[in-house]
């Protein structure tokens, strides 16, 4: 174990009373608490639909497969994002077309580059905020409805109440997706969430999570129905009652919590520039959002191994990781993509692809912890050159 984790999470005894009273309740598949759930979501992100689905994963899945994207449909993805995201566009049966990120300042998708990439096949684009900092989503939605009108679907999962020109990321497209992973600014253990202003949508992906079918088990329970027809393919992406309880009381801490990321965020930029670490570059320094402060990743110099880097700071006792790999870079993806293409015509992900590295960020922690890993990041960039 790490004396400095990469975070750590906020549950405590709410979480346990919830869970509990779930328990209690004899109740356990999806009924009250997650329709509960959905709509304290739904309410926090500013948008009519809060879907409740089993993970993050799945949520990007369904958003695609309610479209109706398939075989020759092409789906726009940053190079830097979680693996999930290209899972789900091949599961699907479409083609993901990779574009560049925006600089070393900003590590979301390119808009300039989503433009060069658009083709006539071009039916979604993807775009992630990345540690919790939202896209230019007001350029990305001019592009998108230019003319084509191409579904946008938010990938929020580092961005629960990040905002961006006035608005909440997973507002501004057909669709958000959100993941309650044990390492996201809320948690649920596994989980996730689909919201939308498309009432149509809304009620395909609710047929989708759960088989087709038209009436749910807290239906037919509650004496509604008595039977059920299947409308439509679809699969088991229901969330249950004990993880929606927990999501609740998250929910309600999320406010404080992004605010104690924040915090820490700001202690531990303020310690690394102190350090003045010469070539080391912290992204989202001029953004114009209101970030949820997920991750915080700095661009190691150019002449430090970042494999070094990490083995010196776990020596150290500070857990580091990478936020990401860029997509195609896998063994299981190289060959999905044209061979030597990204060199080409993805020059910053190129360029910083391996030097991103992620640092210690939690709500819990304190000013000595930002000047721990500090210190630590200076010496090991400095045992690594």
């Amino acid at each position: 174990m790490f004396e400095i984790p990469l975070t750590e999470t906020t549950l405590d005894e709410e979480e346990v009373e919830a869970a509990t009273r779930v328990l209690r309740s004899k109740w356990l598949t999806m009924g009250a608490e997650v329709a509960a759930f959905e709509q304290e979501f739904a309410a926090a992100i500013g948008t009519r639909e809060a879907i409740a689905v089993s993970n993050g994963t799945v949520a990007l899945e369904l958003s695609l497969r309610a479209l109706g994207l398939g075989q020759g449909d092409e789906v726009i993805l940053p190079t830097i994002t979680f693996i999930a995201c290209l899972n789900a566009v091949r599961l699907c049966g479409a083609t993901a077309v990779l574009a560049d990120v925006t600089s070393e300042d900003d590590l979301t998708i390119s808009i300039e580059d989503v433009k060069r990439k658009i083709t006539e096949r071009t039916c979604a684009i993807i775009p992630m905020a990345h540690s919790g900092f939202p896209p230019d989503m007001t350029a990305l939605m001019r592009l998108a409805n230019g003319g084509r009108n191409i579904a946008v679907i938010e990938d929020g999962c580092h961005a629960p109440l990040a905002e961006i020109a006035g608005r909440k990321i997973g507002a501004f497209g057909i669709a958000g997706c959100w993941s309650f992973f044990g390492n996201k600014n809320m948690t649920t253990g596994e989980g996730g969430m689909i919201t939308t202003n498309d009432p149509d949508f809304a009620a395909r992906v609710r047929l989708m999570r759960s088989h087709g079918i038209t009436k749910t088990t807290w239906d037919r329970a509650r004496g509604h129905a008595s039977s059920y027809d299947v409308a439509l393919v679809g699969t088991n992406a229901r969330m249950d009652e004990v993880r929606a309880a927990i999501g609740r009381v998250q929910l309600r801490k999320l406010p404080g919590a992004n605010e104690g990321r924040r915090n820490f965020s700001g202690q531990l930029r303020a310690a690394l520039a102190k350090k003045n670490i010469t070539g080391l570059v912290i992204p989202f320094t001029r953004h114009q959002g209101t970030s949820s402060h997920h991750l915080l990743c700095v661009l190691l110099p150019e002449d430090a191994s970042r494999d070094r880097v990490m083995d010196e700071m776990k020596s150290r006792g500070v857990q580091t990781s990478i936020h990401y790999p860029p997509l195609n870079g896998f063994g299981g993806t190289r060959s999905y993509f044209e061979s030597g293409k990204w060199v080409e015509e993805l020059p910053v992900t190129k360029r910083i692809a391996g030097r991103i590295l992620t640092l210690p960020l939690s709500p819990t922690f304190e000013q000595q912890v930002a000047e721990r890993v500090a210190t630590a990041l200076d010496e090991s960039v400095k045992a690594a050159r």
